[in-house]
């Protein structure tokens, strides 16, 4: 791969890794992560007001740095000298959700966006980048997606890391995302050993796709699990709070559960304890060709995937029983906010329950970049000079 630049690095002087811009920050869970790492934000920016109000509600400092935009209106010249960009951009058309249009088609082509703003940034690019997205990434269109955003990272100067995490190693939520790392002028290397964070998937996409500038590192395992269950992230409301549904809107959803999962919720009830489980809506296809909406419980401690309530059909539901008795309700955005790892996340009570539950599903598990922060990017680096 041609380099347009080489850039030489040196010891930050300051107390920050760094200062970086968040692309598509949303309610701002990167930026906490980062924050946590040392970094300093220098900039964000996001389309949507309704996630611009709820970082605002928790920051109190939107006024100071976050660009309200569309990513493709955004001019490279006003973004400040930074170290690192991070964009978790749309995945709605790498998903089943969006039908698998791909990287050039609706919302998720707002990559090209990003990739437009490094492009022009020349000489000021960042020397690391940090992209963030479902695992669907990397096989959308057969992988050809994935493969054509890697080469054009590549011919901005961007070496490429890869690997996967999963928020339910650092809190109890089920959310694997992939992660790309970009560095200018790193030393390449294309080997790559199976593991749990470069699944078999990955490891064989790598391996195939030589043609890639990749730069694998060496990475810690991150810890199995978090340590904390379902349970340890629940608020306590009172049992007349209008949170908790009606009984007969209870008995509605476990009737829309299979034998095997109203068997495994009839278990519960019967217990001398309270156990808790979370319940998805889903359409299933029946054995005589009709649709049907299916309540779907998880009771191994941790909480589905948090997605963004469009329809109804992505909001979480609480399933509680024991001692003979059964409740359910949404789960709140205090709880949302537990999952992601941003515990004492602000929540701005003048949005509605759809909007601070679509804030956190459209989100980045904290905890997670907070271990990219230690493990993958650069630390304490600034640019010296560009021959």
């Amino acid at each position: 791969m041609g380099r347009q630049k080489r850039i030489e690095f040196s010891l930050n002087k300051g107390s920050s890794q760094g200062r970086f811009a968040e692309f598509f920050a949303g309610i701002g869970l990167v930026r906490m992560g980062l924050e946590q790492g040392g970094w300093e934000l220098a900039w964000a920016n996001d389309i949507d007001p309704k996630k611009c109000r709820m970082y605002d509600a928790h920051f109190g400092d939107a006024g100071s740095h976050f660009v309200l935009d569309d990513i493709h209106e955004v001019d490279a010249d006003s973004i400040p000298d930074i170290d690192l960009a991070t964009a978790s951009f749309p995945c709605t058309d790498l998903s089943v959700a969006g039908g698998r249009r791909g990287l050039n088609s609706g919302e998720s082509s707002a990559f090209w966006g990003f990739y437009r703003i490094l492009e022009e940034m020349d000489e000021r690019r960042p020397r690391q980048i940090l992209v963030e997205n479902v695992v669907g990434f990397l096989t959308s269109h057969g992988g050809a997606d994935f493969q054509e955003a890697m080469q054009a990272l590549n011919r901005l100067g961007y070496g490429i890391d890869t690997f996967v995490l999963d928020a339910k190693w650092f809190v109890p939520q089920s959310r694997s995302r992939l992660f790309v790392v970009g560095t200018q002028d790193a030393d390449l290397n294309d080997e790559v050993v199976e593991s749990r964070i470069r699944p078999r998937a990955l490891a064989e996409f790598i391996r195939n796709n030589s043609e890639i500038d990749w730069a694998i590192s060496s990475l810690p395992d991150p810890p199995l699990q978090s340590g904390l269950e379902l349970a340890d992230i629940l608020e306590d409301l009172p049992r007349d709070a209008p949170e908790w549904w009606s009984k007969d809107r209870v008995n509605y959803l476990c009737s829309q559960m299979s034998e095997k999962h109203a068997a495994i919720a009839e278990d519960m009830q019967r217990r001398r304890k309270w156990s808790y489980g979370t319940v998805f809506r889903r359409v299933r296809l029946q054995a005589d060709g009709t649709k049907r909406s299916m309540g779907e419980l998880r009771t191994d401690g941790i909480a589905g995937c948090l997605r963004t309530p469009k329809g109804g059909s992505g909001r979480q539901i609480l399933f509680q029983a024991g001692f003979n008795n059964r409740r359910a309700r949404l789960l709140t955005p205090t709880e949302c906010a537990r999952l992601m790892g941003a515990d004492n996340f602000c929540i701005d009570e003048s949005l509605s329950l759809n909007d601070a539950l679509f804030g956190f599903g459209d989100a980045v598990c904290v905890s997670a970049i907070k271990w990219i922060a230690d493990n993958c990017l650069s630390q304490k680096l600034s640019p010296l000079s560009t021959v």
